[in-house]
């Protein structure tokens, strides 16, 4: 018989857990960080959650076939949300929470998108070859020569960064068109899947969030790469691919999710910006997702989507994983 019990016990009420339970392909928190919104993609809405004292969900909106991305424009008055399964973009007012604005879109199975400026986005797919932009005042759409993946933008100087399946490509926005830029990041040195990309303006660095789709390749860090020529800025060691990452507004920490957990369980990973060394580790509820970690403007939180195990049983018809929002004080 084993008998040999753990040293230490967490309970499920020694964590900040909002309980949900739900399917999450993106979240967004507002510039206060008042509030975060959430794409529940199994469940066709988004929710509109309270950071305050006690977290609760305070709207919800139900608004088409699977929400894949969002992103709030440069007041964070207005929220894009991309529906992967219909190839619609909906526009949502913050302050009202309402849609107020629909575009049909030619693009299928989209996976992000971007606030080029108030007035444009910039869209992705899956499946199609390029991008396509949006004009949110005449509902012109665009074609873009911009390969399709994980979307960060340099709005201040109007740079749009991807990370490809091969490579992070860099390209210039003159108003109307993309041009790809001279400087092209080295290839990752194998195919992968991107599972978050994120661009951090004070020190004009992009990180990325890759995992290997080839046998045989183990990836262990979450890459970073300087905006303005591409070159390598440095690997976070978490030994195992990364699913989400964030940055503070300075640029000095970084925060990581790692896809494995170590023997005392799964642990969000600070680091050192300068140093790349670990600084931190915060413990989880449960198992990490994609796009799944965010950072409260003032740096005073963490907001992290957990799959806690056992709690997989929730109203979804199709439910494989069942996530719950956890606050962690930093």
């Amino acid at each position: 018989v084993d008998d040999e019990q753990p040293d230490i016990f967490f309970e499920y009420t020694d964590f900040d857990i909002l309980e949900l339970g739900g399917t999450y392909s993106d979240m967004v928190i507002s510039a206060d960080g008042h509030f975060i919104f959430l794409a529940d993609y199994n469940n066709n809405r988004i929710l509109k959650i309270n950071t305050g004292n006690t977290m609760n969900v305070v709207g919800e909106i139900t608004l088409g076939s699977h929400p894949g991305a969002l992103d709030l424009n440069s007041d964070g008055s207005v929220i894009a949300v991309a529906l992967e399964g219909e190839s619609k973009i909906k526009i949502l007012d913050v302050s009202g929470f309402e849609i107020i604005n629909s575009f049909s879109i030619s693009l299928m199975n989209v996976n992000d998108l971007a606030f080029v400026n108030d007035t444009t986005l910039i869209i992705s797919s899956r499946t199609d070859p390029s991008c396509i932009s949006l004009n949110l005042n005449s509902a012109a759409e665009t074609s873009q020569s911009v390969l399709n993946g994980e979307l960060a933008m340099d709005r201040e100087h109007d740079i749009l960064y991807v990370a490809t399946s091969a490579s992070i490509k860099k390209y210039n926005w003159d108003g109307v068109r993309f041009s790809q830029d001279s400087n092209i990041s080295d290839p990752y040195g194998f195919s992968g899947d991107v599972h978050h990309f994120v661009y951090c303006s004070s020190n004009n660095t992009v990180f990325a969030c890759i995992s290997s789709t080839e046998e045989g390749i183990s990836v262990r860090h979450v890459y970073s790469y300087n905006g303005a020529d591409m070159t390598f800025a440095g690997k976070y060691l978490i030994k195992s691919p990364g699913l989400a990452v964030a940055v503070s507004m300075d640029g000095q920490r970084v925060f990581t999710a790692p896809t494995d957990a170590d023997e005392m369980g799964v642990f969000v990973i600070e680091f050192d910006q300068e140093t790349k060394l670990e600084s931190n580790y915060y413990l989880s509820a449960g198992n990490l997702t994609d796009r799944g970690l965010i950072l409260d403007p003032q740096s005073q939180f963490l907001y992290i989507l957990v799959n806690i195990p056992g709690d997989d049983d929730s109203f979804e018809p199709y439910n494989d994983h069942s996530f719950d929002l956890q606050r962690i004080k930093l």
